[in-house]
This record gives C-alpha cells, structure tokens and sequence, in this order.
C-alpha cells in the first residue's frame, strides 16, 4: 500500500482527492499519511481523525495550537505545509494548494516524494523549466492534474512524433454570454456561477476572464515544450484538449466534466483503475468556437509574454493580489485586467530580468513575485483613491 500526502487537503481538489481515495481500488491501495490546510483548523482535526494522519500542515498560526493532536504531528507557520510532507516522507504528494505559495510545496514534494501530481500550475507559470528541471534531476515523476494538461498528456501516451499543435479547451466562463460593456459592473456572485466546473474562487473569477487559461497556456508550454497552442471555447467541456499532428489528424480527449477524473488518473498512471459515469455520446453536440480578445484581453497578453519565467510570474502575481481584492468587493471585475497588464508591463520595461527565458533558483522566483505583488498593490491603490 502507498501513501499519499495531500496538500490544501480542504480545498476543492483535495476534497474530491478523499473521494476518490476513498472508492474501490484505491481504497486499497492507498493510505492517506498527511494533509494540510491554510487556516481551517476543524476541517483538518476531521481529517486527522478520519484517516489517522501521521502529520499536517496549517500554514495560518493559531494561537494555543498543540504540537501533536491524536497522535498526529502538527506543523504550523509559513513552512508547515514543507515540513509536514518531509516529516510523513510519502510516496505520493498531490499538491492542490493554490497559489504562488503551492511552488515551494512541489519543490518539498518532489525531494521526498516518488511521484508529485500536481494540481497547482502555478508551480511552472511562476517558475518556468525551473520546477521541471528539478523534478527531472531528482528522477521524479510529476503528473498533471489540470483536466487541459491531464487530457494532453493522456493523448502524449505512447506517441513518438510530437504534435504540430496543442488546442487547449475552455468553457468560456460564467460570463461567457454576457455583453463585454457591462463586465466593468458585475458581481462577485454572477462571476462565481460557472456553468459547468465547481472550483475554488479564485480559479472561478479566473475562468471568467479567461486568466485561468493564460495560466493553462504558459503551463502547456513548458509541460510539453510546444509554443504553436490555440485555445478554443468548447461550452460543454466534453473535449478537455486536443493535439493536432503534422498529417491533419486531431486527436480530442473526451470526457465527463468532473476533477476527480484526472486527479484519479494522476495517482494511478499508467493504469485507469477509477470507475465513473460514462458519458453518453449522442446526448450532446460537440462544437468549438473562436475566442474573441476583446473579450478576454487577457489571453492576448499571455501570448505575448509566453516562455518568458519572470512575466510569467508578474502576470500570476498580479491577478492573485487582483482577484482577492475583487473577491473583497475592493475592485471591479475589469479592473482585474488593468492591473495585470499594468504589471506586467511595468515588470518588463523597468527591470532588467523581465528579458530572461527561465529562473536558476527559488529565491529569484520569490524575488519577482514579490516586486510584481507590490506594483500591483500601487495599481489598486490607484484605483481606489
């Protein structure tokens, strides 16, 4: 039996991890030894008691908070989550934790554990090859659990000519039928209703502006090392992306819109030992259509800054300080854009590293996300006053 940590073990990902470690093959299989949380110190004392955690992580310090709590260790702090993988040394790490925050999980992870299925993109947008290439000088496997990424690599399986290009997928988002000159005023409720996924808030508003998928798009990239990808609107999410090769052929990867598909795959590559609902081929038209840049700006700047580490990193900086104060009712939903554009600019024209392809260590990632977080805390500073 193997064991499995689960980073952000409350969240939206790890939620549907427990369920899917928790059904037929993988019941018995594998042991859940860790999990870890931001600040929901209920939520995790469940866990722990549920699955006799060897170790968690809460990264959010609370004050009276024991060391040991029925037997399991408890690590709090900035580094909790670090030092509660390293402390369980698992097999498996399914790193579902959101953020900027999630890159130093994976690169823990990766040192301890012999597979990371990784849930958090911001991992390689922010770090570029620099995440992969540990992962590859370690001989560790990492194995994407984004639906996009997840169905391309599953279309890579046993494939030796490499793909003239990746079509990467996106449902358009909650906003998708909206007319463009009304997004400057709408609410955080309308942006959170996505038709089709149930994710965390900030992936939600992501989707909606189509920022999710600048992430995809620089997360393709150096997943697969391929810069010829189009995104195109499937509203259904049945195809979740394809590869076309160099004779014409296109091969689509179909499925059921729900996580826990690629999350069951991550952990049980190469095999397919999860069962669920099949989908029925003749209830649905499959179409595609053209994303429109005027409506999502936001994609056409990620082109424009793609395979560049440090743009990369201010772009995710900026829509992450953006989108929480969104969330806090602090900004407008198109302000989310200025911003990061704003940014990203401002991070290309005044610092000399703006032209460097990749990263050499962490702390000259941590470097550009924090100069990115603080120019674009003086643009929203801007637009409140």
């Amino acid at each position: 039996m193997k064991s499995i940590f689960i980073a952000g073990i409350s969240g939206s990902i790890g939620q549907q991890a427990i369920e899917v470690l928790n059904s037929g093959w993988f019941k018995d299989n594998f042991k859940i030894v860790g999990g870890s949380v931001y600040k929901s110190w209920d939520k995790l004392k469940e866990a722990i008691d549920k699955y006799d955690l060897i170790s968690a992580g809460i990264v959010e310090n609370i004050e009276n908070m024991p060391k040991t709590f029925n037997g399991c260790r408890i690590f709090t702090g900035a580094d909790a989550v670090e030092r509660s993988i390293e402390f369980c040394n698992p097999d498996y790490s399914l790193i579902a934790t959101s953020g900027f925050s999630g890159v130093k999980n994976t690169l823990k992870a990766l040192e301890v554990s012999q597979r990371v299925c990784l849930a958090n993109k911001e991992s390689i947008v922010c770090g570029g090859n620099y995440v992969l290439d540990y992962a590859s000088n370690l001989k560790k496997e990492i194995i994407p659990v984004d639906s996009e990424h997840s169905a391309i690599f599953q279309l890579l399986m046993g494939e030796t000519s490499t793909p003239e290009k990746i079509i990467l997928t996106a449902s358009g988002g909650a906003l998708r039928d909206y007319p463009v000159e009304i997004f400057e005023n709408v609410s955080v409720e309308e942006v959170l209703n996505h038709p089709v996924w149930s994710m965390g808030k900030r992936i939600t508003v992501d989707s909606a502006s189509m920022v999710n998928k600048s992430l995809e798009l620089f997360e393709a990239f150096h997943l697969f090392k391929i810069n010829n990808i189009e995104v195109a609107i499937n509203r259904n999410s049945r195809i979740h992306s394809m590869v076309q090769f160099s004779d014409g052929v296109i091969k689509m990867h179909y499925g059921v819109a729900d996580m826990k598909i690629p999350i069951a795959f991550s952990i049980s590559y190469p095999e397919r030992n999860f069962v669920f609902e099949k989908p029925d081929l003749f209830s649905e038209k499959i179409y595609f259509e053209r994303v429109d840049f005027n409506r999502f700006p936001a994609l056409k700047l990620a082109y424009s800054i793609l395979g560049k580490a440090p743009l990369q990193n201010a772009f995710n900086a900026a829509d992450e300080v953006a989108v929480d104060s969104f969330l806090k009712g602090t900004i407008k939903f198109g302000d989310i854009y200025r911003v990061i554009y704003k940014t990203v600019n401002e991070v290309q024209t005044q610092y000399s590293f703006a032209n460097n392809l990749s990263f050499n260590d962490f702390d000259d990632i941590l470097k550009v996300d924090k100069i990115s977080r603080n120019i674009a805390k003086k643009y929203i500073m801007e637009v409140i006053e």
